[in-house]
């Protein structure tokens, strides 16, 4: 019962995502984590919400931003970071995206569900799982739905690892965060020389 009550609130929230103003989304992504948290029964240490795994979360977002600064060097890649347009990166990728987006997915799939179902069949069984509800939450095209999964399988592993949310908060806010300013990087205007 307690899992499709999480499932519940988690399609609540993607449709408000979806249907709700954008302004409102960074303000409403942190308290709709701590509703999720609140409705499971889990304590937030239970959920994950704790300082854990901190060397996990730096490892991780240095590679991302390795990854990230080697793109930046690739003329394809370039061009294709250069093809996303964000208005406000620097707003996007510091406030909307971890409190609009990662906070919210992260408590939701790695904290609640993921320990939902860990404490019944296991962190094998949690990261499959959560990683498939993952990849669907990012509908797309097949291979969105794909790579979301296989990045749901890294990040489940990471809460597994890092005994929280946090190496995989920072990791989801990393390829994130530092894709839009990695875009805003190279789609700025350049003056002329």
């Amino acid at each position: 019962m307690t899992v499709a009550l999480v499932l519940l609130v988690m399609a609540a929230v993607r449709v408000w995502n979806h249907r709700g103003p954008r302004w409102a989304q960074p303000v409403t992504g942190p308290p709709a984590a701590a509703l999720l948290v609140a409705l499971s029964g889990l304590t937030p240490a239970e959920a994950g919400v704790v300082l854990s795994g901190l060397g996990y979360a730096l490892s991780g977002v240095t590679v991302i931003a390795a990854g990230y600064g080697l793109a930046l060097l690739i003329p394809p890649a370039r061009r294709a970071l250069a093809a996303a347009e964000y208005p406000r990166p620097v707003f996007t990728a510091l406030v909307a995206v971890p409190l609009a987006t990662v906070t919210f997915e992260e408590v939701a799939f790695r904290g609640v569900l993921w320990t939902l179902i860990a404490r019944d069949h296991g962190p094998l069984w949690a990261t499959a799982v959560t990683a498939v509800v993952f990849g669907l939450w990012h509908w797309g095209t097949p291979g969105a739905v794909a790579f979301t999964t296989l990045a749901g399988v890294a990040l489940g592993g990471l809460r597994h690892i890092g005994g929280g949310v946090l190496a995989p908060y920072a990791v989801h806010w990393a390829a994130n965060g530092l894709g839009v300013l990695a875009s805003a990087l190279v789609s700025r205007p350049r003056p002329p020389s």
